[in-house]
This record gives C-alpha cells, sequence and structure tokens, in this order.
C-alpha cells in the first residue's frame, strides 16, 4: 500500500515536472527576442546580485506582475531593462525612489535597497516590465540547486526518465494484455454462436424426425 502510494505520488510529480518544462519551453519559444517570457502577465526572475538586501537577498526568486506605468507609485520594487551600458539591457530590479510624467510617458528614479546612491541610468515605462509582487528565497535556492547540471541529471533527470521508461513499459503490457482479453473474449462469443448455432440445427433435426 505504501509502496503504491509512493509510486503514485512520484508519478504525480513527474507529469507536474514534465508540465512545467513544456509550458516553460513554449514561452521561451514563443516570447520575441528580447523580451522576458512571462504567463498570464507574470514573470518570474531570480536576483543574483546583493543590490537589494536586505529586502530580497541572492538567490530570491521574485514574481513580477506586469502593472500598468500609471500605477506604479514610489516605494514599489520593480524590474525593468536597464538603461545601463554596463548591464547591456539586462533585466534589474531596484526600487522607485522618485517618479516623473512626461505627457503620456512615465520616467522612474530607482536604487537597489543595499546601494548608497541612486541609480545613474534612469528606467521609464518604455522599459518597465513589471511589479514585485511575491518573492521566495527558499524556491530560488531550491531553483539554483536544480539548475547545476550535476544536480539535475542524477538527482532529477535520471530519475524522471527511469519513471517514463517504466510507465511507458507498464503501458505497453497493459496494452497488450487489454488487446489479448478482447481477442480471449472474441474468441469465447464466436465458439458460444457456434455451439448456440449447432444446438438449434438439432433441435430443428429433432423436430423433422418427430
Amino acid at each position: 500500500m505504501i509502496k503504491k502510494f509512493f509510486l503514485t505520488l512520484i508519478n504525480i510529480i513527474s507529469v507536474m515536472i514534465i508540465a512545467a518544462a513544456v509550458v516553460v519551453l513554449c514561452l521561451v519559444v514563443f516570447t520575441k527576442q528580447g523580451e522576458a517570457p512571462n504567463l498570464g502577465g507574470y514573470t518570474v526572475f531570480r536576483i543574483t546580485t546583493g543590490s537589494m538586501r536586505p529586502s530580497y537577498d541572492t538567490d530570491t526568486l521574485i514574481l513580477v506582475k506586469k502593472t500598468d506605468p500609471s500605477q506604479i507609485q514610489v516605494g514599489d520594487v520593480i524590474s525593468f531593462y536597464s538603461a545601463d551600458p554596463a548591464l547591456d539591457g539586462a533585466v534589474n530590479t531596484h526600487r522607485v525612489i522618485a517618479i516623473e510624467q512626461d505627457g503620456t510617458e512615465w520616467k522612474y528614479t530607482t536604487q537597489g535597497d543595499a546601494n548608497n546612491i541612486p541609480d545613474q541610468y534612469g528606467t521609464d515605462s518604455e522599459a518597465l516590465i513589471g511589479k514585485v509582487v511575491a518573492s521566495s528565497l527558499a524556491l530560488g535556492k531550491l531553483a539554483r540547486l536544480v539548475a547545476n547540471p550535476l544536480v539535475f541529471i542524477p538527482v532529477i533527470l535520471i530519475p524522471l526518465a527511469v519513471i517514463l521508461i517504466s510507465n511507458l513499459v507498464r503501458t505497453i503490457r497493459l496494452a497488450g494484455k487489454i488487446a489479448k482479453d478482447e481477442e480471449e473474449a472474441a474468441v469465447r462469443e464466436a465458439i458460444r454462436e457456434i455451439q448456440e448455432k449447432r444446438q438449434k440445427e438439432k433441435e430443428n433435426s429433432s423436430d423433422k424426425e418427430q
């Protein structure tokens, strides 16, 4: 019973991992070059520097929601495509410390919580990805661990491959058993029909003799 429960749990987890991998793959494939993949307006990033400590430590996984530029307020933490030449357009996540409106455009001055001075290069609504709405350091650490090939291959990929292969073998065997049962049922039905036919013939012969 425990073994069956354990195997069922592993199968569910494996299906979830495969589904997540397919979703991520589709997001990456169908996302325009230079843009961050998102699902339903939400994007996930991992903090890679300590510029936002203590709010977000290195490796923290953050959930960024696509937000109308006019809804961004001072104090919000936003993710944006950095205008800093040193970052070469990479995604940055800092806190908004000032906002200016220029017609329909919005300009934000940002600063990392751990930095002493504001970012040298500001950002605008065109470069805005969204506002940070949730975070998890534990999930971030787990994501980094899983991303390590030395962990991913032996701990996740190989067991997952074994599960998939065993499920495939089990499915093939089940399909074979079902086909065999159907064939045996068809043979039994054919024999039954033949016996009924012979029985009727005997009854008809008896009637004629009488």
